[in-house]
């Protein structure tokens, strides 16, 4: 008997650490959730803009694969949306993107770019500036 009162506490300290472990873990999963990066323009600037964020990776999504998700858009139908998933390196870390298309009938995409935060301001920021610079 004097054992399990020696254990009660013992395991009452065991489960409160545990539960603040498993509280950081789901604090870090919720910081570490995807941003999206969403905007819309005429198709044929698709290959254009694609190019322009994989400048910013050292790996995993390179002009080869930004030519290719870009020959997929061209066969996109409308309103049939497509996604793609990599793992890039950006800044030394690897992450993962993900890239959305819905392309509409008059020949307009939405372009959509799921990624960690600082990742997805420099997508904004990539985005923007190529469209912006177009004059779009």
């Amino acid at each position: 008997m004097q054992t399990q009162a020696r254990s009660a506490p013992i395991t009452s300290v065991l489960a409160a650490i545990m539960g603040l472990l498993s509280l950081n873990v789901a604090i870090s999963v919720r910081a570490a959730d995807p941003v999206r990066v969403t905007t819309s323009f005429d198709v044929k600037y698709a290959s254009a803009v694609l190019r322009q964020v994989a400048h910013l990776f050292d790996a995993g999504f390179d002009r080869g694969a930004a030519d290719r998700v870009a020959l997929d858009i061209d066969n996109l139908k409308a309103d049939q949306p497509r996604a793609w998933q990599f793992t890039v390196q950006y800044q030394g870390k690897a992450q993962p993107l993900e890239i959305r298309a819905l392309l509409d009938d008059l020949g307009q995409i939405d372009l959509d770019f799921a990624a960690a935060p600082e990742l997805a301001r420099a997508v904004r920021t990539s985005v923007d500036g190529y469209l912006n610079g177009r004059g779009h």
